[in-house]
């Protein structure tokens, strides 16, 4: 119960009581005044009917008519004539007709008080008796009572009155006293609203509010999210101080051999990556001689720099991978890419003012070998070619950049007009549809169906992927259509098989608020399949759109929608920053997972990053497990689910 209800309920039952107690004294004074001016009236009445039928005739006539004048004139129960004798009979009577009371009007006074109460606060109306002389000599006793009827009435009506007015001063005090416990408990709502936060693990801070009992309860919630987050903080650096021992070179910072190949085998196997692109290698050929003649401090400041410099060349939205290969070779992958001369340019171009100028004559070689690849490509095939183009390029007196092809006879990317038509014309005949994947928990049951986008090209009839599909459609702003054609066909997969479906959600339509607003008003219209639909993000839009993605979440979560991030792991260490925003899984990369089982260093950092995650009350998901040496070591670890391809019912 509201303390609006509280208050009005002990307003209801302290205004009853005092009434009652109000209705008991008030009423009952007023009944014995009113009883004592019955009495003195009737007195007054009998004398002075007495002493006017004294002075009058004795005849019965005479005596009849002032006995009747007086009984209509007033309000009498009785008036009765006998003989002076204490047993002596009627001469004359008048009395009120019974019956006449029964059929009294309803809006009469007689009326105004209804049969209960009058048992319940009975009047009781003594009679009076006088003398009636002729001379000196008694003739009669004269007897006379009033009518209480009009007594009650006066009596009932000053009742309604005490009741109306305790009615309206009640009605004045609880108007009052509700605006005031609003005006008081106005800041109870900035509390309950950071209670509700923290339990939607949105560890928030809020401003102290002025009443001291308040206060105290935000100042200790304020405490709880503040020791929260700094715990948080503190782990995260820890974590990304074990990452960068796990994945990254000490020297030059960027990821080495091994996490730079499992990226690269993640990219070309998985689906939703980009179908084609490249991989750059350079190698600075003299290193040895470098550390010989420079010394060793100097000739890891010009790592430093060329890691720089290579550096330069990623993208805004960290799609492209940097890596150090071994001592002298340096590695970029640069998925999606369309016209690898211009970046073989762009490279030498910058690689000649940055390091190249700063070499000794004798060793200014830089030999820059690009390989371009397909989804599907093996690594050790595309890690050939590189070898090759890079050997080419060493042969060349001035170093020039070599482009190796492993698949050169795939089929050339249309132009953009024409993907323009093939998305249009498959958004309308309906050629988008799910694929599915089983997710599971830990103990082998269905967490979710993982269901990336396909589409079924309308004329060569063959299965296209996210990653054949999704940056052409990027390209012609088509993507927020086919989130909501994907959204739509996942709403009618949960109503269909009654199960958990988890989609991915671009950081364009992220981005786009139109579309969320459609598809927030589509989840509102199935509210029981909302609760059951997952929604991947990309790890990066997370970070790089905060705003846009805490107003997702804000926008969503509150439908049932479980929201998470797909691919995590160059970020992960930045998890602490979406303290307030209310994830509810991680999806750790394939790139992470893969050989888990014979990765100290990984193993550590994957324990650490599922106790923070469960601190902040997120489920964690492994992706790409291939083994199910892997799959017991991930459950060893303390991950909630795990996906890829060793993984079946």
């Amino acid at each position: 119960m509201s303390l609006t209800k509280q208050l009005w309920l002990a307003i209801v039952v302290v205004t009853l009581a005092a009434f009652g107690i109000s209705f008991v004294v008030s009423t009952l004074s007023a009944r014995d005044y009113i009883q004592l001016e019955l009495q003195r009236k009737n007195m007054d009445n009998a004398n002075a009917l007495a002493l006017a039928m004294t002075q009058l005739p004795k005849d019965p006539t005479t005596l009849e008519l002032l006995l009747a004048a007086q009984f209509d004139n007033s309000h009498y129960e009785y008036i009765r004539l006998t003989e002076p004798r204490p047993d002596g009979k009627v001469i004359m009577e008048r009395n009120i007709d019974t019956a006449a009371i029964a059929s009294t009007a309803p809006g009469s006074a007689d009326a105004l008080a209804p049969a209960w109460f009058r048992m319940l606060v009975p009047i009781q109306s003594a009679p009076a008796r006088a003398q009636v002389s002729d001379g000196w000599t008694p003739f009669a006793t004269l007897s006379l009572k009033s009518d209480p009827t009009f007594a009650y009435g006066s009596l009932w009506h000053g009742t309604l009155q005490l009741l109306a007015w305790f009615v309206a001063g009640a009605a004045g005090i609880g108007v009052f006293g509700t605006l005031v416990l609003r005006t008081v408990l106005r800041p109870l709502d900035t509390v309950v609203e950071q209670a509700r936060a923290i339990g939607e693990r949105r560890f928030v801070s809020t401003d102290t509010p002025s009443t001291p009992e308040f206060a105290a309860v935000v100042t200790a919630m304020n405490t709880l999210s503040t020791r929260v987050r700094s715990m948080l903080e503190e782990e995260s650096a820890r974590l990304e101080s074990l990452r960068q021992a796990v994945q990254h070179d000490p020297v030059s910072g960027l990821l080495n051999r091994e996490h730079f190949l499992a990226q690269v085998t993640d990219t070309l196997e998985s689906d939703t990556a980009p179908a084609h692109g490249a991989l750059v290698i350079v190698r600075l050929s003299h290193l040895i001689e470098l550390n010989e003649s420079l010394g060793r401090a100097t000739a890891d400041a010009l790592l430093r720099k060329l890691a720089e410099s290579l550096g330069t060349l990623l993208p805004a939205d960290a799609s492209w991978l940097l890596g150090r290969l071994n001592g002298t070779d340096f590695a970029v992958l640069a998925p999606a890419l369309e016209t690898p001369d211009a970046l073989a340019t762009t490279l030498a171009e910058r690689l000649e003012l940055a390091v190249r100028n700063s070499l000794p004559d004798n060793y200014r070689a830089l030999p820059i070998g690009i390989a371009c690849y397909q989804r599907g490509n093996a690594l050790p095939q595309l890690l050939a070619h590189a070898d090759v183009a890079l050997d080419r390029s060493e042969q060349e007196t001035d170093c020039r950049p070599q482009i190796e092809h492993v698949n050169p006879s795939a089929r050339p990317a249309t132009d953009l007009s024409g993907w323009r038509r093939l998305i249009e014309s498959a958004l309308e005949a309906g050629s988008f549809h799910l694929a599915r994947f089983v997710v599971l928990d830990r103990h082998r049951r269905v967490l979710h169906l993982e269901t990336p986008v396909r589409m079924q090209h309308p004329t060569e009839g063959v299965e296209l992927t996210a990653g054949d599909v999704i940056p052409w459609a990027t390209r012609c702003g088509l993507l927020p259509r086919i989130d909501e054609t994907v959204v739509a066909q996942a709403l009618a997969l949960i109503a269909a098989q009654d199960t958990a479906v988890c989609i991915n959600l671009s950081a364009e339509s992220m981005c786009h608020a139109p579309t969320i607003n459609r598809i927030a008003d589509l989840l509102k219209t199935q509210p029981a399949a909302a609760r059951q639909l997952w929604i991947d993000l990309p790890e990066g839009a997370a970070f790089r759109h905060a705003v846009e993605f805490r107003a997702l979440c804000k926008r969503l979560k509150p439908l049932g929608v479980s929201i998470g991030l797909e691919h995590v792991s160059a970020q992960v260490c930045r998890i602490g920053e979406l303290h307030d925003v209310g994830l509810d899984y991680l999806k750790i990369s394939a790139a992470v997972i893969r050989g888990i089982d014979r990765n100290p260093g990984n193993q550590t950092f994957l324990r650490g990053l599922a106790t923070i995650a469960h601190t902040m009350g997120m489920q964690v998901i492994a992706e790409g497990v291939a083994t199910h040496t892997e799959a017991e070591q991930l459950d060893a670890l303390g991950f909630d689910g795990l996906t890829g391809p060793g993984i079946r019912l």
